[in-house]
């Protein structure tokens, strides 16, 4: 996308204000089979929100295996992977890459918590921290970016691309970046950038990346860090991925 339009759609986007733990993750890239307590079983129970930043599901073509609506697809998933004591809202950011397009639902209630499409670009304000979130690709081709990353992290350059971004679309110092598309998880303080890094890992991960799968950026009380989950059911989407 063009800079001039990304920093529009951004500054058009309304803020929403948020309370409590707050954690953002990306890169879920769900798919028709096998049962999605196998693809991610996160308990994010002690939560008060979950924001998914694009790429939530593998391809348009999984989205629909789940219903014949919108509705009946989005409420298969989410009764597949929420925890069942969760109470809070979860909002879907979504990517122009692999996740369905020109949806028309915006919001769904179930009995404990409510679930939020916000489009493309998602501003928060948590606890009076100001957050930016878009998935990555007004930026760069997943591959080549995650490669790019990866790399430039074995130099000691953290979230290069991501820091371009934050300069490129004028988003203010003091507020946070959270992206994900690379695949390649990272947290600068200073900068106040980050990437939720993913759950399917990337290609010869297991051999090449060594990129930990199952991560996600969490805000609580003013602060901001990395998280890394161990145990989880993964799939395994690429080669030698997991």
């Amino acid at each position: 996308k063009g800079i001039e339009e990304v920093r529009e759609s951004i500054e058009k986007t309304r803020t929403i204000e948020l309370l409590g733990k707050t954690l953002f993750i990306s890169d879920v890239h769900l798919t028709a089979k096998p049962p999605l307590q196998e693809q991610l079983n996160l308990d994010f129970s002690d939560l008060a929100n979950v924001v998914i930043v694009g790429d939530f599901f593998d391809t348009k073509q999984d989205f629909w295996s789940f219903g014949a609506t919108e509705e009946e697809s989005f409420r298969a998933v989410l009764a597949g992977i929420v925890p069942d004591n969760f109470s809070g809202k979860i909002f879907y950011i979504h990517s122009t890459t692999h996740d369905p397009q020109n949806l028309e639902t915006t919001k769904l209630s179930f009995d404990t918590f409510e679930f939020l499409r916000m489009g493309e670009y998602g501003k928060f304000n948590i606890d009076g921290t100001n957050v930016v979130a878009y998935h990555g690709n007004q930026l760069h081709g997943g591959v080549v970016g995650g490669g790019v990353s990866w790399l430039a992290q074995k130099f000691g350059q953290d979230l290069v691309l991501e820091k371009l971004g934050k300069k490129r679309f004028d988003i203010p110092a003091d507020t946070w970046v959270v992206n994900g598309h690379s695949h390649v998880p990272g947290i600068d303080q200073k900068a106040k950038v980050a990437n939720t890094g993913s759950f399917v890992g990337a290609p010869f991960n297991k051999f090449i990346f060594r990129i930990h799968v199952g991560t996600g950026i969490l805000f609580e009380a003013g602060k901001v860090e990395l998280r890394e989950y161990d145990g989880l059911n993964t799939k395994k989407l690429y080669p030698f991925s997991i």
